[in-house]
């Protein structure tokens, strides 16, 4: 059986996933220079807005929850809520960088429990979905 929300989900986390490591590329890039110009940080921000709306959008459909270490909050959110890399600490970029690995490895922990359930559903025939719901409404 195919279930198309699932199918879109997987879709919609792959999509996300090319825009997470793009993101993080310009991310590094900008760090790295000494003197971060005002369109280089322009351009970082404008890029993170994308990147937020977009992860918006997906965090809704895909209604998932993240609490590693007792952390109430997810680390693509405290990425996100980044307003400035030119001022950035040392303490608060390893924070980042920490952050950044631990949302990849959530992300792809989510991608991999979608994944996990396409082939789960796959297994089922659409013809004896259809009986069984029609024998359970009786």
């Amino acid at each position: 059986m195919i279930d198309k929300k699932t199918e879109t989900d997987i879709k919609d986390l792959k999509n996300f996933l090319e825009f997470w490591t793009k993101f993080h590329s310009i991310y590094e890039t900008t760090i790295s220079k000494e003197i971060i110009s005002k369109d280089e940080e322009k351009k970082f921000l404008e890029t993170k807005d994308l990147i937020t709306s977009k992860y918006e959008a997906l965090r809704g459909g895909l209604e998932f929850k993240y609490m590693p270490h007792s952390r109430l909050t997810d680390p693509v959110n405290d990425i996100l809520s980044i307003n400035s890399v030119s001022f950035m600490s040392e303490k608060h970029l390893k924070k980042v960088n920490d952050d950044w690995r631990d949302s990849y490895i959530f992300l792809n922990s989510v991608l991999e429990r979608l994944k996990n359930k396409k082939k789960r559903l796959e297994q089922f025939h659409p013809v004896a979905v259809f009986l069984k719901r029609v024998f359970d409404r009786r």
